[in-house]
């Protein structure tokens, strides 16, 4: 079924779940070994004549998609799509590369990464090194490497100018060496790149910035602690529109961040900046937890939606006493045996009756029954390979419907008492930096609460919760 987009959707932050490699390849080409009450061709979500679901939206990554240098990259639901039907923005693989998962990082494995998203995705980010690796020790296995290749002079001095560490400048000159491959090889056209911003904190955050910034690409993609931190995202979009590079972005991404609330104050962000600098861009988002969630063998219940927290519930969903029942699987996430004790975590003050849990259903829950999903009683876990993909599609579905609610609701007034206070007052806040004549004083004012929605605002989670 297509999800309908009603106006107040319109002008929104978009949602794309990032595709694994194993759903993407079966939803194209794979086979059910039982009979079910579609084919794995109808998961594909990005077909639209999938009679399940048509969300046209998806973030894949060239480190799982791309990885071999030698073997052609498998046919997956996005190499097979049409262009023009739908969107899908190309993670560089960065992260596959710093935690070894790709063992080697040269110009030939760059041309490789980049020749994929330019044949396969609308959108690419630009093959970064995460800062997150500074502290785990990543960053510094490949110092050596780049010793060998006659560069640490240039990461010595990029220290010495920025006055922060040599792992972290070996970061920011490894990603420049990176884009600057990008910029002289890039097909024109082909895909439209994103610089990517890195950084554990304000310091590493601008000191990165300033030096990516000359670029010449089309967007931009947050990552690092700028997801940790709202007020990170604040300074650097002020530092875009103050250096006359917000005007030129078609797009700005946020990395695994899927928060109703998030997603709803992604959305005032760009209505901001298109109402007032940029009226053609697009902020998205991502999140795994479908995927993550299906893989614990969990799946996506509902949503809660009160004064106290916004957030997405999952449960345990692989009992062997579900082995061969009939109950459609819906029925059963609407009589209550999903909200299993625990499933929702809040501040020990309140108690579990004063929230408010909405269930919610897909085409799949509609369609399977509880065995369908728990059906090999022989084994550790009642579930094969179909369960996986099929939970994994009603996660997208119930990720991408908890998204459109929290956007009806926050948007409207009749429905202010159910939207978070300080996701209001963080609302409230973005546009007064964007009318500030002091927008760095305003934000550091009020850092405090900018803080809280992105580190300590407290959500219901389930026990199995997924970024």
């Amino acid at each position: 079924m297509t999800i309908q987009t009603p106006a107040v959707h319109q002008n929104c932050a978009v949602y794309l779940p990032a595709l694994q490699l194993e759903f993407a390849k079966f939803a194209h080409d794979g086979q059910f070994k039982r009979t079910l009450p579609f084919t794995p061709q109808d998961l594909n979500f990005l077909n639209p004549q999938s009679p399940l679901l048509y969300y046209p939206y998806a973030l894949f990554s060239a480190g799982h998609a791309a990885k071999s240098l030698t073997a052609a990259p498998p046919q997956t639901i996005v190499s097979a799509r049409t262009r023009g039907q739908s969107i899908v923005l190309g993670d560089s693989g960065g992260f596959q590369i710093l935690t070894g998962a790709i063992k080697t990082i040269d110009a030939e494995r760059v041309h490789h990464m980049m020749r994929w998203m330019e044949d396969n995705c609308d959108y690419s980010m630009v093959l970064d090194f995460p800062t997150a690796g500074i502290g785990r020790g990543q960053i510094a296995k490949h110092a050596a490497r780049l010793s060998a290749e006659g560069e640490e002079p240039q990461i010595r001095a990029l220290a010495a100018s920025n006055g922060l560490s040599f792992d972290f400048n070996l970061a920011l000159h490894q990603t420049d060496l990176n884009n600057q491959q990008f910029v002289a090889r890039h097909e024109p056209g082909a895909t439209n790149f994103l610089n990517v911003l890195q950084g554990r904190n304000e310091v590493e955050s601008k000191a990165w910035y300033e030096h990516v910034k000359a670029a010449p690409f089309s967007g931009w993609a947050f990552a690092g602690a700028h997801l940790k931190d709202f007020n990170l995202i604040l300074q650097r979009l002020v530092d875009l529109r103050d250096d006359g590079l917000l005007g030129q972005a078609k797009w700005i991404h946020m990395l695994g961040k899927g928060e109703p609330d998030l997603a709803c104050l992604f959305t005032v962000l760009q209505r901001t900046i298109r109402a007032q600098i940029n009226p053609d861009l697009q902020i998205s988002f991502d999140s795994a937890s479908h995927s993550r969630l299906a893989g614990i063998f969990s799946i996506y219940t509902g949503a809660t939606f009160d004064r106290l927290g916004w957030g997405m519930t999952a449960i345990p969903f692989h009992d062997h006493s579900f082995v061969g029942s009939t109950e459609k699987l819906g029925d059963f996430i609407a009589s209550g045996n999903s909200k299993l004790p625990g499933a929702i975590n809040h501040a020990p003050t309140q108690k579990r009756a004063h929230r408010k849990f909405d269930p919610l259903y897909s085409a799949v829950s509609d369609l399977l029954t509880v065995g369908d999903i728990c059906f090999d009683g022989t084994k550790r876990t009642p579930w094969d390979s179909a369960s996986l993909h099929m939970v994994a599609h009603h996660n997208v579905e119930i990720a991408v419907r908890t998204f459109r609610k929290a956007h009806e609701l926050f948007f409207d007034d009749q429905h202010v008492n159910t939207v978070p206070t300080k996701a209001r007052v963080v609302a409230a806040i973005i546009g007064e930096v964007f009318r500030s004549d002091k927008p760095d004083q305003l934000i550091a004012e009020c850092s405090a609460i900018l803080n809280d929605v992105t580190v300590n605002y407290p959500r219901p989670k389930s026990f199995a919760s997924a970024p």
